[in-house]
């Protein structure tokens, strides 16, 4: 408590003018739209403007009944306007004073001939149904360069620091191109590059399927993004170039470049982008994301991966990763849709980057337990080189209107070669890793509609995924284990290779007062291949092959069976579920087999109630049965980095876990008003732990299964639209504790209690003007007991200003600042940056001046806490350097 009490005066001033803005001067504007027989009209758009028509203030939509509700805090003039398809639109100016407002409204029929051509006023605002339209020219600030740059500036939009898109506190689903969707789950790969210039409107679909024939059947909380281009950019071939250079640090440069065409039978979408500033592209990965919904339909396969068993990477820290990313980077994607008729669709995607990364960094590692007490101290050079070619072929086949055949299939191919040249405790050590990875996806999905509510999908799935790896070390600091060799040296070949098959039958019934019935049936084969082999280099180089080896095939049969049925009845749903599964293990290693052939049901229960649309409670209860991986089960030892030994040892074994949630959700993102608030409790009735011997020059971590551990969570989102201040709130509260065991150079088993809060807020404005400006701050404790305590709080707070001076010249500056009072140092990071644009329209033509990192902080340290001590890393940044750019459409 009083962790969460630390700056708790701020906090609170939040929490107070989040309550002005509730309160202070509230009145409501209400009523009843109907057409001129007194039927109500839904869905009509209800907008409410400034006394001068200019500037929106709110906006709604009316209800099955016609009824809308507005709230505003100032009293005065405005303008009021109802807009709906197939009536008269109509506007009133309106006086409002202390109290609430009530205006009913008529609207005229208004009918359509096909050939008349009506010419509208466009509206910023849209809603249709489950469809929003916003019309991006009323948004724009003028500091929009990207996608990414436009929907930061739209409302209910949040972009984050890694480029994942959220409307209201939902990540989409993706993001499409007039209608075609050309990367699925990979949209930051064209956020990131696609040109915002470009873009004429933004629709967001709610409820959304992927598949055409499960509309409206399927549960669906997903919502996607459509991007509607301007019509005179859609002139044959058309895009822009960006170029920019280096003005004070020679060889700095970046480059992006976009060519589209979309016709009648071919649509292309081909981008580039080449830099050394540290920016992402959004393509680091994959061209080809799965969907991270593992219940929709399809979704076999598509979390099932073979993992590495060492890497030199860096730390992840909480600064921007531009800032520590030294990189060079080229990156060329291909996207094409063909369509070859009315019922047959190919797209094909291909993508390939090369990079080169460095990282640089300094830490240092204080061990306290109560058995040991030492400290590590490292120096270490990363240099990586890397490459990576996926491509993907998606093939579409409307049978008929009730029938659809998908196949999809998707191969990646990469390489990365590291070099380390690390310093530890004074000891020079050299590390050398050579990684390959191999992956094979296909999939194929055929949907039958079998009545007008009712669809059977079948789904088989095939995946290949292979990982080798060969790491030498030039000295070994952990000799010790090896008390007959002289070793001095060491090398370890691994090798982790799955195969994945699987078919599922899914089948989605909605009854006729709307409730849901779901059956899925299908059996899944996962294969994993594990070889692995340590050799110890002695002083007279003779070689000496160590135990610490593994040739292990482990196969895991899942036959699965599951029942899910939604029933809705008054203002409460309710959704049950019953997993089935049998499994059939068998491990195999060295000889030795061992088999299992564990049956068990999972339940799973939620119910909701519903006060109104814009007024929520839910709570449900799940219990799951989780079956032991690779990474578990092998028997021996792998050597993780130059120091640090893993073993699985767990045994073929499963561990079982339940959960309670309870949510609560007040307004819409929508809205002017939208809060949440959730809290689960988690309780593992055995789960994977470790035992781990702690040395100064190495670490041997065993995986082993013990019983009980407990975790509650829970965070609380405000997001509110303050009128009087022509700027949007949002406050932000999330908890962890978590109690776990696991024990310490074969100590008894220990008890662990980490607790963690973090709160901030953010404050962005929505001025219609030269000045715009969005503030936040961010706190974080932790707290980590065990027979020691660790604790630390970190702050991060930023301010971004916008001027935009006219149409053609904007300038922003943004600020951040990094706090860390940690241990025996108080250490605070400042950061500045800035961006001017001049466009010149005529000429389609924009020039950039880009600064980053102002001034010039060359190291980044950031602290860590654990159970076994206090861990600190500083980092060599990106320099200082100033960027001259052009933009140029073609």
């Amino acid at each position: 408590m009083k962790i969460f009490l630390l700056k708790s005066q701020k906090f609170y001033c939040l929490i107070v003018l989040l309550l002005l803005g509730n309160f202070m001067c509230g009145q409501t504007i209400k009523g009843r739209v109907t057409d001129t027989l007194e039927n109500p009209i839904a869905y009509v758009n209800v907008i409410l403007r400034d006394s001068l028509n200019k500037q929106i203030i709110t906006y709604t939509t009316t209800d099955e009944q016609g009824k809308y509700e507005i709230t505003i805090e100032k009293v005065g003039k405005y303008v009021i306007s109802f807009n709906a398809l197939s009536y008269q639109p109509k506007s009133e100016k309106i006086i409002l004073e202390k109290h609430d407002f009530t205006r009913n409204v008529k609207l005229q029929e208004q009918a359509t001939e096909l050939n008349e051509v009506v010419i509208q006023t466009e509206k910023a605002i849209v809603v249709k149904k489950d469809t929003i339209i916003l019309t991006v020219g009323a948004f724009l600030k003028g500091n929009e360069t990207t996608v990414e740059d436009l929907l930061k500036n739209l409302p209910g939009f949040h972009v984050e620091a890694d480029g994942t898109v959220k409307i209201g506190n939902q990540e989409i689903e993706k993001v499409m191109v007039d209608g075609d969707d050309f990367l699925k789950k990979g949209y930051q790969l064209l956020t990131k590059n696609l040109n915002a210039d470009v873009v004429e409107k933004v629709e967001i679909y709610q409820k959304y399927s992927n598949n055409r024939l499960l509309k409206d059947i399927e549960n669906s909380h997903k919502v996607a993004v459509n991007l509607k281009l301007k019509k005179d950019r859609k002139i044959d071939w058309f895009g822009n170039a960006s170029l920019a250079y280096g003005l004070t640090t020679t060889n700095k440069y970046q480059v992006r470049a976009n060519a589209m065409r979309f016709g009648e039978v071919g649509k292309h979408y081909f981008l580039t982008n080449l830099n050394n500033v540290g920016a992402f592209s959004g393509g680091e990965s994959s061209i080809y994301v799965s969907a991270s919904d593992l219940n929709e339909v399809g979704a076999i396969g598509n979390m099932e991966v073979a993992r590495n068993l060492i890497s030199l990477d860096a730390y992840e820290l909480s600064l921007k990763k531009s800032r520590f990313n030294l990189n060079n980077q080229e990156l060329l994607s291909l996207n094409s849709i063909f369509k070859i008729n009315e019922k047959m669709k190919i797209k094909t995607n291909g993508l390939f980057s090369w990079d080169e990364k460095t990282f640089e960094q300094q830490s240092i590692q204080n061990y306290t337990t109560s058995s040991i007490s030492f400290t590590n101290r490292e120096s270490n050079l990363i240099n990586k080189n890397l490459f990576s070619g996926s491509g993907a072929i998606d093939f579409d086949y409307d049978i008929s209107q009730n029938e659809l055949l998908e196949i999809d299939a998707t191969y990646k191919r990469g390489n990365e070669d590291s070099k380390s040249r690390l310093e530890f405790n004074s000891v020079p050590i050299h590390q050398f890793l050579s990684d390959h990875n191999e992956r094979l996806m296909y999939k194929t999905i055929y949907t039958n509609k079998l009545a007008t509510k009712k669809v059977l999908a079948l789904s088989g799935v095939y995946i290949y995924d292979k990982k080798p790896q060969n790491y030498t070390l030039d000295t070994v600091v952990f000799d010790d284990l090896f008390p007959d060799v002289d070793a001095t040296s060491a090398r370890q070949f691994s090798n982790n290779q799955m195969n994945f098959t699987g078919f599922e039958a899914h089948l989605l019934d909605r009854k006729k007062k709307d409730d849901l019935l779901e059956l899925k049936i299908g059996f899944t084969n996962r294969i994993d291949f594990l070889t692995s082999n340590l050799d110890v280099i002695g002083s007279n180089g003779d070689e000496s092959i160590s135990e610490f080896k593994n040739d292990l095939k482990y196969t895991v049969g899942k036959l699965y069976a599951n029942a899910k049925y939604k029933i809705k009845f008054g203002n409460y749903a309710l959704n049950t579920k019953l997993d089935f599964n049998q499994l059939f293990n068998k491990f195999e290693s060295y000889g030795n087999e061992e088999s299992q052939s564990p049956f068990f049901a999972s339940p799973s229960l939620s119910m909701s109630y519903e006060f109104n649309e814009n007024n929520n409670l839910s709570l449900s209860y799940n219990n799951n049965f989780t079956n032991a991986s690779l990474l578990q089960v092998f028997d021996n030892y792998v050597l993780t980095n130059n120091k640090d030994f893993l073993r699985g040892g767990a045994g073929s074994s499963q561990v079982n876990s339940s959960g309670l949630t309870l949510g609560y959700s007040l307004g819409r993102w929508t809205k002017s008003f939208f809060a949440r608030a959730r809290i689960s409790y988690l309780k593992s009735h055995d789960f994977f732990s470790t035992n781990t011997i702690i040395d100064p020059d190495y670490s041997l971590t065993n995986i082993i299964r013990i019983n009980d551990s407990e975790t509650l969570l829970g965070d609380v989102t405000i997001d509110r639209y303050l009128k009087f201040m022509s700027s949007n709130l949002k406050l932000n509260f999330s908890f962890f504790k978590s109690d776990f065991k696991n024990s310490v150079n074969d100590s008894e088993l220990r008890l662990v209690e980490n607790t963690s809060y973090e709160y901030g807020f953010e404050l962005r404005s929505a001025f219609d003007g030269l000045f715009n400006y969005n503030l936040g701050a961010k706190w974080n404790s932790s707290v980590v007991k065990t027979t020691s305590r660790f604790s630390n709080t970190n702050n991060t707070s930023f301010i971004d200003l916008n001027f935009n001076f006219n149409q053609n010249f904007n300038a922003e500056i943004q600020s951040e600042r990094y706090y860390f009072g940690n241990f025996d140092t108080h250490k605070s990071f400042y950061f500045l940056d800035f961006e001017t644009k001049y466009k010149m329209k005529k000429n389609n033509v924009t020039f950039t001046l880009t600064g980053k990192n102002l001034l010039n902080v060359k190291t980044f340290r950031e602290s860590f806490i654990s159970d076994i001590g206090t861990f600190s890393t500083s980092y060599r940044l990106m320099p200082r350097f100033l960027l001259l750019g052009v933009d140029f459409s073609f």
